[in-house]
């Protein structure tokens, strides 16, 4: 079995990172490593996990820098082959690195993730048509929205070196951002398996309060466009442009 850290940025929350330890902590095919990043909570997060710290690697930052800098904080202390991510309000299934690890092993895959189940203010929730998911080279299929959740991917660390860090100066959207420049150079695995658990159970889940998503993925996608464009075939130029405009059109009565 390959070697894999998980890494859980984790920010002022109590109960559920707790949960989402011991979710790593009951997998079939055990991590080399937990890192859970503490992104300058307001309590002592060292005693609150402290009947943890045995199967854990606890970073503490002094101050709250977001989930970016705290992700590429554990990425650049995992001593894994591979990075698998768990936001500290989700959980993994219990067989979630087990098959993942495999599929992407037994398909030569450098980036992957999975299906996932949906559970929103005490209750399950259906995904929609929507929020339809993609394997392969799937640059063009996910411009509209962010796809793939962190906590379904697992990076080969190799990766980071050639697609670049989360992008620390953004606090959301975040992964809609390293998702578009990941599927830029790999194709994308999916394993369409439902292997985590995304939740909402806290009121300060970051993407919560963000009236007008859609703007900051449109100035994503111009920036993007302006840093990429020279290199882009003709049908992923004429995706992206095409997309840049129906965003400006969304977002056009806020701006």
């Amino acid at each position: 079995m390959k070697t894999v850290s998980v890494i859980i940025p984790v920010y002022n929350r109590t109960f559920s990172v707790r949960d989402a330890i011991e979710s790593v902590l009951i997998q079939s095919v055990k991590p080399s490593e937990i890192i859970v990043i503490d992104d300058g909570s307001s309590f002592d997060m060292a005693l609150y996990l402290k009947s943890y710290m045995q199967h854990i690697h606890l970073i503490k930052l002094n101050e709250n820098k977001g989930v970016s800098f705290a992700r590429n904080t554990g990425i650049k202390a995992a001593s894994g082959e591979y990075i698998a991510f768990l936001d500290s309000d989700d959980l993994f299934l219990p067989k979630k690195l087990e098959y993942q690890i495999n599929y992407m092993v037994e398909n030569d895959l450098y980036i992957s993730h999975t299906d996932e189940f949906w559970y929103r203010k005490d209750r399950w929730v259906n995904q929609g048509k929507s929020n339809k998911r993609y394997g392969g080279y799937i640059f063009d299929k996910i411009l509209d929205k962010c796809r793939i959740s962190p906590s379904s991917l697992i990076v080969h660390k190799s990766v980071f070196d050639e697609a670049g860090y989360f992008n620390e100066n953004l606090r959301v959207c975040e992964d809609y951002e390293i998702s578009l420049r990941f599927a830029l150079k790999y194709k994308i695995g999916y394993l369409e398996k439902k292997l985590i658990i995304k939740r909402a159970v806290e009121k300060n889940s970051l993407s919560a309060g963000i009236k007008h998503i859609e703007y900051i993925r449109y100035e994503i996608l111009e920036k993007l466009y302006r840093d990429i464009n020279n290199i882009l075939d003709l049908n992923s130029k004429i995706a992206i442009i095409n997309e840049i405009e129906r965003k400006k059109h969304i977002i056009s009565p806020f701006i």
